[in-house]
């Protein structure tokens, strides 16, 4: 049975049940207060403008072409350095990065596990590069398809700085005209030299080589180029390809194959620049300076082994051969002369450095060394 139910207990209820409908409605007019002002302040928020935003896209542009090494250095293909980061900030920033081909016209890449997918990145950036010329750096791994190389020589005709390390196999397809290309950067696995390979006249604007094999020059019109660099490659094999290249401005001979002694010379008479590091048997490669005449020649690069056990004979005989006259002599290396005895044996040139160690990469070979600029 249950307990009688007191009358002051329900007035007490009633009491409190119309102190919370009021609370309530005090609530809810709080509520809509709050409502009021949230929409407003989001109205404030919605016009408001982020200064980066109110850019012309013209400006935005020049800038995400600045957060990028300068061309024809290559950005990754992910990652923050790279162009699609800035796809991912907002929908302005995307469609403004979207819309500039010159984000995507520096493209370096080596294949992976996932060749084919890797090849439709690369075709994408090709894609939206437009126009524009090429700088293209490539690494085809020795047992890999050939699917991104095949897209990059799909617009051969927009190559304008290349520097691949490519199989043997790869080889049959670096043919055909490539009108652009200024700069060439080359290393072929186990090359077939009975191959066919592109002939003279497909490259009308090439200027600079790299090679790490001689043989490769011998189907390159090295009459015209100004920049050429060897790269582990002996007297034997680049003295007559040297003979063919009357308008050499610089040479870079590195890490050379010393094997055998040097035969016979050569006159390069517009080189300015002779770059000679790195050799390998100081007894031999001390004879190689004396292969060469250089009328222009106004820097010269030189390990100190080169200079041979007389240094100050070996630059006197260099430069009165040649009739030249220095400017810069950057030895490097070890040196059988101290600084102050060099430079009082040849006060006519005016900067004589000593160095540790010469620096040198093919990255750095393909743009600093090449003078090569940003149009």
């Amino acid at each position: 049975m249950s307990q009688p139910y007191p009358t002051t207990a329900r007035a007490a209820d009633r009491a409190r049940v119309g102190a919370i409908d009021a609370e309530i409605r005090e609530l809810q007019a709080r509520i809509r207060v709050l409502q009021l002002e949230q929409a407003s302040f989001q109205r404030r928020l919605d016009a408001y403008k982020y200064p980066v935003l109110t850019l012309p896209n013209e400006i935005a542009s020049e800038i995400f072409i600045h957060c990028l090494p300068p061309y024809p250095d290559c950005p990754p293909l992910t990652g923050l350095d790279s162009p699609p980061s800035l796809t991912h900030i907002c929908r302005t920033w995307r469609e403004i990065a979207l819309a500039t081909p010159r984000l995507w016209r520096a493209i370096s890449t080596s294949y992976v596990d996932s060749e084919a997918e890797q090849a439709r990145v690369v075709q994408t950036w090709l894609e939206r590069s437009g126009c524009y010329p090429l700088s293209l750096q490539l690494t085809v791994a020795e047992q890999a398809q050939n699917y991104t190389l095949v897209a990059m020589l799909s617009h051969r005709e927009r190559w304008q700085h290349a520097e691949l390390e490519i199989a043997s196999s790869e080889g049959a397809l670096i043919e055909g005209p490539f009108p652009l290309l200024e700069s060439l950067s080359l290393s072929v696995d186990d090359f077939d030299y009975t191959h066919p390979t592109t002939s003279y006249g497909d490259f009308p604007q090439l200027r600079a080589v790299t090679l790490d094999d001689a043989h490769h020059g011998t189907w390159l019109p090295m009459s015209q180029l100004t920049s050429l660099t060897f790269d582990e490659v002996g007297p034997a094999d680049y003295l007559p390809l040297l003979h063919g290249a009357a308008n050499l401005v610089r040479l870079n001979l590195i890490d050379s194959d010393t094997s055998e002694p040097p035969q016979g010379g050569i006159n390069l008479a517009r080189l300015e620049t002779l770059v000679m590091v790195d050799y390998p048997d100081a007894e031999i490669s001390s004879q190689i300076l004396d292969m060469f005449t250089l009328p222009a020649l106004h820097t010269l690069h030189i390990s100190g082994g080169l200079l041979g056990a007389d240094p100050v004979s070996s630059l006197t005989l260099l430069i009165s051969r040649s009739g030249c006259k220095l400017q810069q002599v950057v030895v490097a290396g070890s040196r059988k002369i101290s600084k102050k005895k060099l430079r009082g044996a040849f006060p006519s040139i005016p900067n004589i450095v000593f160095e540790r160690k010469y620096s040198w990469t093919r990255k750095s070979q393909f743009r600093n060394e090449l003078n090569i600029n940003p149009p």
